[in-house]
């Protein structure tokens, strides 16, 4: 098995860095791409507003200003009024005059109360108080106004929070248009689509993540724990990302929900990111630890304060974020530690670690200043991680099967050497897993993320019972119940009908209330499988009965595939499996297996097994 210090090398191995230097370039020109796509989304929406505001401002009591084009107005420095007009524009972009119609005007919002009054009508309110939005205001959302007359109208915005969205004014000029119905709605959609897109990307990749974290804990791969951390870092990276997106109201409409979890993705993203982190930390690993267990409490403690308190979650940010900052500094000191105190192949990784670290900082100051509105600099982190990590498991994962492989191929010489027949014969059948059915099946759910996920998600299931059932019986010689036999029976079988669906599968299970060596019926129907069914050209039946007589239970495993000689089996040297199968069924229930079948007619497998014998 690898030691820590062997799979933490594997992550700095050459070839892979060479590969990361590689996708890395591509990278730079994929982020390029995705924000000049941005960018020409905002000059499609120029397109479709053709309406604007024109007129003056002031914060608080102070001075009237006039609103300049570009020039930035603070929402967190007191409510913001605004007093003019709402002006169109041709679509040749030429000025027509003051708007007044039937249109809806639409508008944006990011986590601010805004009341519309127009002389004669009554004021028109979006507010975190007013009983017809309640909480469900705090959030991003596109709302729409409709304007009775050519008389100035006067706007007041009013921000609850005073941090966060210093840019929500200038959000609120420069996003005005004519909510056109579905083209208004497309066009915004569009506008987020490329980091939507992404975020998607991540999350079906992060299954793949946590699925070969599974399979990894299930073969006792020592370095299980740290995919399950990657995994879960991707995951919350790319929930982050979708639900960051401009148009995230459109298509989630529930504007509360999707603050939390914007909230909810960010605060669990560093914070796996954190232990994945310490992970990696040696000398100063238990300072690392104690400050990230710190932080979990601090964000238990976020999280439940808005519903034991009246305190919005989002209100809650400003101190997680410094929490985290505080955090981060602490890692930000083990790393440098780690830097001038290990060989030199490992410091790329704490380069590596510094990167998030000092990304989130960058976010939160940008922020709060309001030159960003979201995380750019840790959403740039995260396209290189993921990449990065991608690469080192894509290394990783092959090298730690073979080295299991060649483990469990000494263990069982060992056991071959030392122990009696039984226990060597049945470690020898446990362990003989083939590698393309793991190959095949990972396949298979890799396609099902994407076009069926549910589908994948029982297949993930019936698989993680599969392997549980070869490996948790791996060091068990006696004999198991026949039904919970046939439990491992129907994972297996599941698996396969993914990959063969026009294959029939039939039971009849009379009796169940008897003992059998584990993993004797399931190898038995692969068999039947690999060398009956699928040497035909299409579909095939295989069916399974158990029954009992007066002397013997008995269980026959019959197929209608292509059939074979049934002289060749007297060379069992070259039939391992079945070899052994018989040898366990004699040793551990004095039990016999009989094979009859006829060419191009199947094949009968019956397993007899004498009712005296008690186990």
């Amino acid at each position: 098995m690898m030691d820590k210090q062997t799979i933490k090398a594997s992550f700095l191995n050459r070839t892979t860095l060479k590969i990361a230097g590689v996708l890395l370039i591509v990278l730079s020109a994929i982020v390029l791409l995705w924000y000049g796509n941005a960018t020409s989304n905002q000059a499609e929406m120029t397109l479709i507003a053709q309406v604007y505001f024109d007129g003056d401002y002031r914060i608080g009591e102070g001075d009237w200003q006039e609103i300049v084009p570009g020039q930035h107005i603070s929402s967190t420095e007191g409510d913001v009024t605004l007093r003019g007009n709402f002006h169109m524009l041709a679509p040749d972009g030429t000025y027509v005059g003051i708007y007044s119609g039937e249109v809806p005007i639409a508008f944006y919002t990011d986590h601010i109360n805004v009341t519309f009054r127009e002389q004669g009508s009554e004021p028109f309110v979006i507010d975190t108080e007013n009983p017809v939005f309640g909480d469900s205001a705090c959030g991003v959302d596109w709302n729409a106004y409709t304007v009775t007359g050519e008389e100035p109208i006067e706007i007041v915005i009013h921000n609850p929070h005073r941090f966060g969205n210093e840019t929500a004014v200038d959000e609120f000029l420069s996003n005005t248009a004519f909510w056109t119905g579905i083209e208004f709605e497309k066009s915004v959609l569009d506008r987020g689509e490329s980091q939507r897109d992404m975020g998607l990307l991540f999350m079906i990749v992060s299954l793949l993540f946590l699925g070969s974290a599974l399979f990894s804990t299930l073969i006792h791969i020592k370095h299980s724990k740290i995919l399950w951390v990657l995994g879960l870092v991707i995951l919350f990276a790319g929930i982050y990302l979708a639900y960051s997106a401009h148009s995230v109201s459109f298509w989630s409409e529930s504007i509360v929900s999707n603050t939390t979890i914007l909230g909810f993705s960010m605060m669990f993203y560093m914070f796996f990111l954190a232990i994945s982190i310490v992970y990696f930390l040696n000398g100063t690993k238990k300072i690392g630890t104690w400050a990230v267990a710190a932080l979990g409490l601090v964000q238990i403690a976020f999280l439940l304060l808005p519903v034991f308190a009246e305190i919005l979650f989002y209100d809650t940010w400003i101190y997680w974020a410094m929490a985290q900052m505080l955090v981060n500094a602490i890692l930000l000191g083990c790393l440098i530690w780690e830097f001038w105190h290990t060989k030199e192949k490992i410091r790329w990784i704490y380069i590596g670690s510094i990167l998030p670290l000092i990304a989130f900082g960058l976010d939160v100051w940008l922020i709060d200043l309001g030159i960003w509105t979201i995380g750019h600099a840790s959403i740039a982190v995260f396209t290189v991680f993921f990449i990065a990590a991608t690469v080192a498991v894509l290394k990783i994962i092959p090298n730690s099967i073979k080295v299991l492989a060649k483990a469990k191929e000494l263990e069982k010489e060992k056991i071959a050497l030392n122990a009696q027949l039984t226990e060597s014969r049945v470690s020898t059948m446990m362990s003989q897993i083939r590698p393309h059915f793991i190959y095949n099946t990972l396949g298979s759910i890799e396609q099902l993320c994407i076009v069926d996920p549910q589908k994948a998600g029982e297949l993930v299931h019936n698989f993680s019972k599969y392997l549980r059932g070869n490996f948790g019986e791996l060091d068990n010689p006696k004999p198991i119940l026949m039904s919970k036999e046939m439990e491992h029976v129907h994972h297996y079988i599941n698996i396969e009908n993914v990959r063969f669906p026009d294959m029939t599968f039939s039971f009849e299970m009379n009796s169940n209330d008897f003992k059998i060596p584990a993993l004797t019926i399931q190898p038995i129907v692969e068999n039947a499988i690999k060398h009956g069914l699928m040497k035909l050209q299409t579909g095939g039946t295989i069916r399974v009965v158990s029954y009992e007589t007066d002397t013997h239970y008995c269980v026959t495993v019959e197929d209608d595939g292509v059939g074979f000689d049934t002289g060749v089996l007297l060379d069992e040297r070259q039939h391992v499996g079945i070899r052994n199968i018989r040898g366990r069924l004699k040793a551990m229930v004095g039990g016999t297996l009989e094979i009859e079948s006829t060419v191009g007619v199947g094949t009968k497998v019956l397993i007899s097994i004498p009712k005296e014998v008690r186990s």
